[in-house]
């Protein structure tokens, strides 16, 4: 294991009541060449004043508080901007870490431009919920693997942890893109390959405050929730649309087949709401099925890469079998 400093890019807002958890389990890392940036977005709770005092007793701390507030996406690429080390892991403040992840991380990313992990989820008070964020709804993928995040993301932003030359293709982050941690997974798999441990490395807490968090949903009659599930279709087709296109920005994006699938896909999801059967995009699909759908547990690829090609209002259409 190398003894080069790994920065942790850490954004805080509003996180004082669990913020200690947080700095504490990073702070007492077995691996101790670390620095902590933090870049504060404007919290009108006890944060700032809770960081400031662990910025004394530890010079491994650096502070940065912003003007304005700029969200949650562009305060990573702001923290990530600060970090000078070889190696760059990014931390929420609400989760906790196993006190051996840096440790592990350096020891197995080896030629990997990024590593990642699964995550223990954990509930406000700190207990096991005896899930995990990933596994095993769905899977972990390693390598060039970029198609696999044309649709889902299994990299999540609190888990991962990548090598400083990366910087120069994930900056900066567009503002065009839903969330920092699918941009870096897509730029690190089509500029090199990444790989994760088998372990889980980080709590994952999850509780009603998150900024991350989806309201309750609450249906009044059973027209109403056809209503609502057709538009969250609508949103997510949209959200794809906007992430999607980002993707083809990419200076390093060259394979031709993988540009070709994902403005196919941006043509689908356009449409989406309506039922139709699109030839190209089926044929594609078949052929890189374990590819795009490589998050998705096995099972479920194959009726998934069939409904994508179709439509998602299929009702008596018969296709050929992928």
């Amino acid at each position: 294991m190398s003894n080069k400093l790994v920065s942790i890019a850490m954004c805080t807002y509003n996180g004082e009541r669990f913020i200690n958890e947080q700095l504490d389990s990073i702070l007492n890392q077995t691996y101790k060449n670390l620095e902590i940036i933090i870049t504060d977005d404007c919290s009108s709770d006890k944060t700032v004043e809770i960081i400031r005092e662990y910025e004394k007793s530890d010079s491994r701390i650096k502070f940065h508080q912003n003007e304005k507030n700029l969200g949650f996406v562009k305060n990573f690429e702001k923290a990530i901007s600060f970090c000078s080390g070889e190696y760059i892991a990014l931390a929420d403040q609400d989760d906790i870490w196993k006190l051996n992840k840096l440790e592990v991380f350096l020891d197995e990313i080896e030629d990997n431009v990024l590593i990642y992990s699964d995550a223990i989820l954990i509930d406000a008070d700190g207990n096991e919920t005896g899930n995990q964020l990933i596994r095993p709804s769905g899977c972990l993928v390693r390598g060039k693997c970029n198609k696999a995040f044309f649709l889902r993301n299994c990299v999540s932003g609190n888990t991962l942890m990548f090598k400083k030359e990366l910087v120069e293709h994930i900056m900066p982050i567009p503002s065009e893109m839903s969330y920092h941690d699918i941009w870096i997974a897509f730029v690190a798999s089509t500029y090199g390959t990444i790989t994760y441990t088998e372990e889980p490395m980080t709590y994952y807490r999850r509780y009603a405050e998150q900024v991350t968090s989806a309201p309750p949903v609450v249906y009044k009659n059973f027209p109403d929730k056809l209503k609502q599930k057709k538009a969250v279709r609508v949103d997510a087709g949209n959200v794809f649309v906007k992430d999607l296109n980002v993707f083809l920005t990419l200076k390093i994006l060259k394979d031709e087949d993988t540009i070709k699938i994902i403005k196919l896909l941006i043509e689908h999801f356009r449409h989406h709401e309506h039922t139709y059967y699109h030839r190209e995009l089926h044929k594609i699909l078949k052929k890189y099925r374990d590819e795009v759908f490589a998050i998705m547990r096995p099972s479920k690829r194959k009726r998934r890469a069939f409904r994508t090609s179709v439509g998602l209002k299929l009702r008596t259409m018969t296709l050929f079998k992928l």
